[in-house]
């Protein structure tokens, strides 16, 4: 049975044989043997070559590729900032128009609550000058029946002066609670002394009051 291991050696042995002779060939022929060397270095130097036009293609492509993924990444930042920028111009605006219809929101409250509290003055004072009317022409009355005898002069000087002191003291109350009872703001309300003050004993008992447990809660525990 054959040995692999000697087999492969006699391969070894023939090919070593065969590249001795073909060099005894060649040198035996210098013409030949010189021809021989110039294809082999010359097939060695188009290899060398061209595995050095191909890892300097290979390096520039890598070059372009780079170059071309850095412009990219460039030109993706110039657009994130553009969007960034935008998107703050936008907020920006929508900040602004907000601002600007609380403003104007504002502004219209506060022009109705003016007009409202114009027009209840307007009242107010028709309310006077109806009041005046009245006194007016009561104690016009009273004095046109005294004229005719129907009430005597002292009697109608008691209701002329009650009348008198009637109108003028509901004005003297209107114009008193107008100054310094009703709220400048707003007609409907009134002013207290305490409005704008802060209460602390209040705030005690009710920071107390919300602290302390109910007396049932304590005893369903």
């Amino acid at each position: 049975m054959s040995n692999p291991a000697l087999i492969q050696q006699d391969i070894i042995n023939l090919q070593d044989i065969e590249k001795v002779q073909f060099l005894q060939t060649l040198q035996s022929d210098p013409q030949k043997y010189q021809q021989y060397i110039q294809e082999k270095t010359g097939r060695v130097k188009s290899e060398t070559l061209d595995a050095k036009r191909a890892a300097f293609a290979k390096v520039a492509g890598d070059m372009a590729r780079l170059m071309d993924m850095d412009h990219n990444s460039i030109a993706a930042l110039d657009r994130t900032n553009d969007l960034a920028a935008t998107q703050n111009a936008i907020i920006t605006e929508q900040a602004e128009m907000e601002s600007s219809k609380q403003y104007n929101l504002d502004l219209t409250r506060r022009q109705v609550e003016i007009n409202n509290w114009y027009y209840e003055n307007k009242r107010e004072t028709l309310f006077v000058l109806q009041l005046a009317l009245l006194t007016v022409l009561t104690v016009t009355i009273l004095i046109t029946l005294t004229a005719y005898g129907f009430i005597s002069e002292k009697g109608s000087d008691y209701l002329i002066a009650i009348v008198i002191m009637i109108g003028a003291g509901t004005w003297l109350y209107r114009w008193w609670y107008t100054k310094n009872i009703r709220d400048a703001r707003y007609w409907n309300r009134r002013k207290f002394e305490g409005d704008g003050k802060s209460d602390s004993g209040g705030a005690e008992i009710r920071c107390r009051a919300d602290t302390e447990e109910p007396t049932d809660k304590k005893l369903l525990k």
